[in-house]
């Protein structure tokens, strides 16, 4: 099944070099910050936040999996962060800005 996965993060005493180091990390496991919306336009997810999705054989195991991802690949930079991990079946999504 596939699983729409949103990841938020905050790294503790980061540079914007860090930051941009784990947007890059998490794009190597397919979690983005710039994705396609249905109507093919480009649409940047909020700071600190990252989507993509999955296929799994359950919401469950998509999530550990996930989450382990994001920790292995910031403790390889030595980050300290908070990760955030949520996950999606039947989903949808929409963007607005103000």
């Amino acid at each position: 099944m596939s699983y729409l996965v949103f990841c938020t993060f905050d790294l503790k005493n980061a540079t914007s070099a860090d930051y941009k180091n784990a947007y890059a990390d998490l794009e190597k496991i397919g979690l983005k910050r710039v994705i396609k919306a249905d109507q093919g336009h480009d649409v940047v997810i909020p700071t600190t936040a990252a989507m993509g999705t999955y296929n799994g054989a359950s919401a469950t195991s998509v999530r550990d999996d996930v989450t382990s991802q994001v920790q292995r690949a910031f403790t390889a930079r030595q980050f300290k962060s908070e990760i955030f991990v949520v996950i999606g079946g039947d989903w949808a999504w929409g963007a607005a800005t103000s």
